[in-house]
Formats: structure tokens, sequence, C-alpha cells
């Protein structure tokens, strides 16, 4: 399984850490109509922008188990967790190819909308 990360999971000290052993390159990567805001917390976030489109990398390879530790890691199963984990588009090299990627919540991105204290960085 394939994942496309574009804040600290890119890091491939962090990522490999995280996972206990060692990965191949990643391929750069773009994520069209979506922007990044940075949560309360400090980091970035995905949400939907028509207009926007965020830059990554696709860590390749990934088993169950590497999701169940990265989905730990990014608080995914928490009571009110910012990020929940979904496939997506990606376009690599010009070919569009379909990822998992860590978005925005639904209650996340209502929370942006209604002027939480959120910030773009898109």
């Amino acid at each position: 399984m394939n994942l496309f990360v574009y804040g600290t999971l890119k890091d491939r000290g962090l990522i490999q850490s995280l996972l206990g052993r060692s990965l191949g390159d990643p391929s750069v990567a773009t994520m069209p109509q979506c922007t990044t805001v940075i949560s309360a917390r400090g980091f970035p976030v995905i949400i939907p922008s028509e207009n926007s489109s965020v830059e990554g990398v696709v860590w390749r390879g990934l088993t169950d188990q590497d999701f169940v530790i990265l989905d730990k890691y990014e608080g995914c199963h928490v009571e009110t967790p910012v990020y929940q984990r979904a496939k997506r588009k990606v376009i690599i090299d010009g070919k569009t190819e379909e990822v998992w990627v860590y978005l925005g919540t639904s209650m996340f991105i209502i929370s942006i909308r209604k002027g939480s204290d959120e910030r773009n960085i898109g």
C-alpha cells in the first residue's frame, strides 16, 4: 500500500523510526483540489480547496501493520481526531495514482469554515 505525506512524515528518519524498518526512496507527488492549514497543535492538515494543490511524497510498500502504527501516530482513533485516513488521487510524473493520505476530519473542516484559530498555509 502507498501513502501520500505532506508534513512530518516526509522525514525519512522519522517514518523509518516509527516503522522500525528502512523504506525505499519516495516519489514526489501532487494532490490536486486541496490546501493545507496549520492545526491548533501546529501540524499541517489537508482540507478541500478547488483551486489549490499540495506537494508531498508517496511512500510505497507499506503494510497493514505500518498503517496501525501510523494511524496511532496521527491520532486517528482519539476522541476528537484531526486526521482521518482516506484514499485519494495524486499526480506522480504526470500520471494519476490512488493512494492513502491523512486528511482533515469533517469536524475539523467544519471548525475551519466557522472561523476557528486555524490558519491557511496553502
